[in-house]
C-alpha cells in the first residue's frame, strides 16, 4: 500500500490530531479547523499550517505525497516574492503508532506535509478594508506600487512569454468552458455560458496584433495567478500579497492584465467600481502600458468566470451543508453575470434604452438583463403609477388611465426619468431605461443629455411583427400582475404615434426581434451586444 493510500486510510485521525491544541509546540489558545475544495487549513495563532488534499483535479494534482511536498515547497518559494516574512516553510508530519508528530526525523515515517505561516492580522485585508467602508486610494496605490515593481524587475524568457500567445491563453479558456458545461442549467444558464464563449471566441479573431504586441512588449510575467481581495494584506507598515497559484503555471504566468484583472474584478464584484477603475489606471501608468486599458475587459471577464467556475466546484464538495451548497451556487451565479456583463458592455457605465412599441417586450428584456448584469432597471410604467398615487399591478378605472396617459403626466414621467438616469450618470453607474420612447423629441433629448457629458449610450429598439404583439396584448388583457396597461384596445392609436428611430446612428441603435422565445431573443441580443462592441470602432462602448 502506497503512502498516499496509508494517508487517505488515515486522514480523519489525522484532522483529529491536528485539531488538539495539545499537540502543537506553542500550545495555542484555540484551534480553527477551516476546509476548502484543494485543503485543509488549521489556525494555531500565531500560526497557520496549510495541508492539500489527496485531490487530482487534472489542472491540480495533488494525488500523492511525493506531489504534496513537491507543491508545498513551491508555495513557500514563490509566495516569499511578494510575501517575504509569512511563509516559515514546510513542516513534515509522521505518523507515530496510532497518532502523529511534526518534524520527525524518520523519513519513512512521513505521511504528510503542511506549509507553516505566521498568521496574518484580519482587520489589514483589503476585503476587511471594503466591508468597513475605509478603502482609500493610498492602499490601492501602495498595492500598485508593490506589483508594480514586482512585473518590472521581470525578464521574461521564451518560457514564460510563451503564455501570452492565443493558443495557449485559449487552452485555458477552453478548459474553463468544459469544466462547466455540467453547470449549465444550475449556476449559469445557456444563454449566458454561449455569450461568454462567443465573445471570448470573436475577441481572440480580432485581436491578434494586440495579444502578439503583449508578447513583444515582454508583458508576460510569472505572476501570481490568484490576486483577490482575501490574498492582499496592508497594514501601516509593509504590504503581503500571498497565496499565489503554485500547482499549475500556465494559470499563474500570462499576461500581467491577467493578474490585474482578478483584483479589479473581485473590486467590481463588491461594488468598488470607481476604485477598480482608479486601480487599473494607476497600474496602465506606472508599467507605460497603454494597452492594459484596452485587454483589461477581456481578462476581466476571464476572471470573472474562472471565479464562477470555482465557486461552482466548490458547491459539490461534500464537506457543505445544504445551506452552503446554496450559498456557494448562488456565488456562482452572480460570478457568472458579472463576466456576462464584461462580455456585453465593458466596465465603463454605460446607459441601455430599451425602447419599442407596446407589447414587443422591451420590459421583459430590460427586467431580465437588469438583474444578469446587476445594473439598475429604471421603468416607466413604475414612474408613471409612482407619481400618480395607483398601484403598480391593477389597472385604474377608464378615467384615471385618461389622466395616467395625458400629455402632462406622460412629461413629468419622462422628466422623473431623465432626473433618475442623470444621477446614475454623475455616479458612474450603469442603468437600464425602459419607456416605448416613441416621440422623437424624447430621443433627442435623452440622446443631447448623454452627449452633454460624454456618456456611453445604446438604444435597443425590441421589434415584432404586429400579429405577435396583438396576440401578447390579447393574453396580457387576461392575466392579472402586468405593471404596463396598455391592452388590444390601444393598439392602433399607439402605433400610429409612434415614430420610428431611423435618426439615430448605428453606433447608438440595435435592433432585435423579439418574435421567439425569450431564450431565443436573449441569445440574438447578446450576439448583437457583442459584435457591436467590437466590430464598430465608432461604438463608445468598450
Amino acid at each position: 500500500m502506497s503512502k498516499s493510500d496509508q494517508n487517505l486510510q488515515s486522514a480523519g485521525s489525522l484532522w483529529k490530531f491536528l485539531e488538539n491544541r495539545e499537540v502543537y509546540p506553542h500550545k495555542p489558545e484555540s484551534i480553527k479547523h477551516i476546509q476548502t475544495h484543494i485543503s485543509h487549513v488549521f489556525m494555531a495563532p500565531p500560526f497557520v499550517y496549510k495541508i492539500k488534499k489527496a485531490v487530482d483535479f487534472g489542472f491540480l494534482d495533488y494525488s500523492t505525497l511525493d506531489k504534496r511536498k513537491h507543491f508545498c515547497e513551491r508555495e513557500v518559494e514563490l509566495n516569499r516574492r511578494l510575501c517575504t516574512d509569512i511563509y516559515l516553510g514546510v513542516i513534515p508530519i509522521s505518523k507515530n503508532g496510532d497518532t502523529f508528530t511534526f518534524n520527525s526525523e524518520n523519513p519513512e515515517a512521513i505521511v504528510e506535509y503542511a506549509v507553516k505561516m505566521n498568521m496574518l492580522d484580519a482587520k489589514y485585508f483589503l476585503y476587511s478594508y471594503i466591508e468597513n467602508n475605509t478603502l482609500s486610494e493610498e492602499h490601492l496605490d501602495r498595492v500598485a506600487e508593490k506589483l508594480s515593481g514586482f512585473y518590472q524587475q521581470q525578464e521574461p524568457g521564451e518560457d514564460i512569454l510563451q503564455y501570452g500567445e492565443i493558443e495557449q491563453i485559449r487552452f485555458n479558456t477552453e478548459e474553463n468552458f468544459q469544466q462547466t458545461e455540467s453547470f449549465i442549467g444550475k449556476t449559469i444558464e445557456n444563454e449566458e455560458y454561449q455569450a461568454i464563449k462567443y465573445f471570448t471566441d470573436r475577441y481572440f479573431e480580432k485581436n491578434h496584433s494586440l495579444f502578439n504586441r503583449r508578447i513583444n512588449q515582454k508583458r508576460i510575467v510569472d505572476g501570481h495567478g490568484d490576486l483577490h481581495l482575501e490574498h492582499i494584506h496592508i497594514n501601516p507598515k509593509s504590504i503581503c500579497i500571498y497565496d499565489c497559484i503554485e500547482f499549475n503555471e500556465r494559470f499563474r504566468c500570462g499576461d500581467l492584465a491577467a493578474d490585474l484583472a482578478y483584483l479589479a474584478m473581485d473590486l467590481d464584484f463588491q461594488e468598488c467600481r470607481n476604485e477598480s477603475r482608479y486601480f487599473v489606471e494607476q497600474m496602465a501608468q506606472k508599467l507605460n502600458d497603454p494597452d492594459l486599458l484596452k485587454i483589461i475587459d477581456f481578462y476581466k471577464c476571464y476572471r470573472g468566470y474562472v471565479k464562477g467556475k470555482v465557486k461552482s466546484l466548490q458547491s459539490t464538495g461534500d464537506e457543505n451543508s445544504p445551506k452552503k451548497r446554496n450559498q456557494l451556487q448562488k456565488t456562482a451565479t452572480d460570478y457568472f453575470h458579472l463576466s456576462l456583463r464584461y462580455a456585453l458592455l465593458g466596465s465603463k457605465p454605460v446607459q441601455l434604452i430599451f425602447m419599442g412599441r407596446i407589447a414587443t417586450g422591451k420590459s421583459t428584456l430590460a427586467e431580465h438583463m437588469a438583474k444578469s448584469l446587476n445594473i439598475d432597471h429604471i421603468s416607466s410604467d413604475r414612474i408613471r403609477k409612482k407619481l400618480a398615487g395607483l398601484p403598480l399591478y391593477k389597472r385604474p378605472s377608464a378615467q384615471k388611465r385618461k389622466e395616467l396617459y395625458s400629455e402632462e403626466m406622460s412629461k413629468k414621467t419622462y422628466q422623473h426619468l431623465f432626473d433618475e438616469i442623470t444621477v446614475h450618470i454623475n455616479s458612474g453607474e450603469s442603468a437600464i431605461l425602459d419607456a416605448t420612447f416613441s416621440k422623437r423629441a424624447h430621443r433627442k433629448e435623452l440622446k443631447n443629455l448623454f452627449e452633454s457629458v460624454q456618456a456611453n449610450y445604446l438604444f435597443i429598439e425590441t421589434q415584432a411583427p404586429d400579429e405577435t404583439i396583438l396576440a401578447r396584448l390579447k393574453t396580457r388583457g387576461k392575466e392579472m400582475g402586468a405593471v404596463s396597461d396598455a391592452r388590444l384596445e390601444d393598439f392602433d392609436k399607439l402605433t400610429a404615434k409612434y415614430e420610428s428611430p431611423e435618426e439615430l446612428s448605428e453606433r447608438n441603435l440595435l435592433k432585435v426581434s423579439t418574435k421567439g422565445s425569450l431564450t431565443e431573443t436573449l441569445e440574438n441580443l447578446y450576439e448583437k451586444l457583442v459584435d457591436h462592441r467590437l466590430l464598430q470602432k465608432r461604438v463608445r462602448i468598450n
